[in-house]
């Protein structure tokens, strides 16, 4: 029992030097098996195809990308046209007035936030309370005595003006490409809405030429594009949409790898709109002035409130531009795909197949230096040479070559 314990201890301190001071050199051994060289083939060809076709052509995985930053300037344009009131049903319940730009667009002002509004209350409110008080006993200092509701008429005939510029604020600084860098007058642009019909879910409404002109959507459009109808309701509310309003996200995306070779000369850009959740309310109040009596002073204010379709813009995306070490990571993760497939293959081979001892044999062999001397290449297949004890001896001998 002392020997052989003395045997294997010898045996693991050798395999521990031989790991140490041992070099591994790949060995190529080639298997004539149907099932392995099918295996080998449909995954060279799976990951060359995934490489070069989606990854490169597809996702442009050779250029690197910086997002965008640009401006956006935009105004609602139009009027209500000579419509029947009463051909409207949303006019049947409440009252509708013709109304222009200035009155349905707030603020008017330049803001990436503007309200179109489509419903308003005209509330006159009279001061109750002294304006010199310390204290009052009601909720406000102001309370209604008149109010007068009415609905915007014809709200998707208006129009949304606007005029965006955009650039890669490195690349361009770096290289002074125009490539990167646009506006919307001189880029082709298009909006899109969700269609399931359509491939890939997406539907071209309306195509917007690089004509040197502002883009103009219609509110209708925004409406549609973003799935929006003005006499439905929101989730927990009792009024439509028209009424209680709500929010819409405007987003504009620029991209430049849309041709074959990227990137593409000229950038485009895409319109998508998004509904938002809840209600959208502005409640602007005006003084009307202070009639001095005594001994209470009247002041009376008319407090406006608006409510409508929110639209809030923002502009996203990245440029990109040929990068050599992107292409270089795109082609290591393949020959890595590569390697970790042939590697299951392996094990697949010597750990699994009906011939696994057999392929086995052939693909662990180890050389020691010292056989030169003696004429012979100290081959052992399938076994391990560790200090002087073989393991593994029912595939071969030392000296012995197990081909033969």
């Amino acid at each position: 029992m002392t020997g052989q314990s003395d045997q294997e201890m010898e045996g693991i301190m050798g395999a521990l030097l031989d790991s140490a001071v041992g070099y591994k050199i790949p060995k190529t051994v080639r298997i004539r098996d149907r099932t392995l060289a099918a295996y080998a083939g449909v995954v060279t060809v799976s990951i060359t195809l995934y490489i070069m076709g989606w990854k490169m052509g597809v996702e442009k995985a050779y250029l690197e990308y910086e997002p965008v930053v640009g401006y956006v300037k935009l105004d609602l344009v139009g009027h209500t046209p000579q419509i029947n009131l009463l051909e409207e049903e949303y006019c049947r319940d409440m009252k509708c007035r013709l109304c222009d730009a200035h009155d349905v667009r707030y603020p008017n002002t330049d803001t990436r936030e503007p309200l179109v509004t489509t419903y308003v209350r005209e509330a006159r409110q009279q001061r109750v309370c002294h304006r010199n008080a310390t204290e009052c006993p009601f909720a406000s200092p102001f309370q209604t005595i008149l109010w007068d509701d009415y609905l915007v008429a014809g709200i998707g005939h208006f129009q949304i003006r606007l005029w965006h510029a955009v650039q890669a604020p490195t690349f361009y600084q770096q290289s002074g490409d125009k490539r990167f860098v646009g506006d919307s007058r001189k880029m082709h642009g298009r909006l899109v809405g969700k269609d399931p019909d359509s491939l890939g879910g997406i539907k071209t409404l309306k195509d917007f030429p690089p004509n040197g002109q502002d883009d103009q959507i219609s509110i209708s459009d925004i409406l549609k594009a973003s799935g929006v109808e003005l006499d439905h309701l929101l989730p927990g509310h009792i009024r439509p949409i028209r009424e209680t309003g709500t929010t819409v996200y405007c987003h504009i995306r620029y991209f430049n790898d849309y041709s074959w070779i990227a990137p593409a000369n000229k950038i485009q850009y895409e319109y998508t709109f998004v509904h938002g959740a809840g209600t959208e309310a502005i409640y602007e109040p005006v003084h009307l002035g202070v009639a001095w009596t005594s001994p209470v002073d009247v002041e009376e204010r008319m407090m406006l409130t608006r409510r409508g379709i929110k639209l809030v813009w923002s502009q996203e995306g990245a440029l990109g531009r040929q990068s050599f070490a992107a292409m270089m990571i795109t082609i290591a993760i393949g020959l890595a795909m590569v390697h970790l497939m042939m590697m299951f293959g392996n094990f697949v081979a010597t750990r699994l197949l009906p011939k696994r001892n057999l392929y086995r044999r052939y693909t662990e062999e180890e050389i020691a230096a010292e056989a030169e001397d003696l004429g012979e290449p100290g081959l052992i297949a399938s076994g391990f040479v560790r200090s002087g004890t073989r393991f593994g001896s029912e595939y071969g001998s030392l000296g012995h070559d197990p081909l033969h």
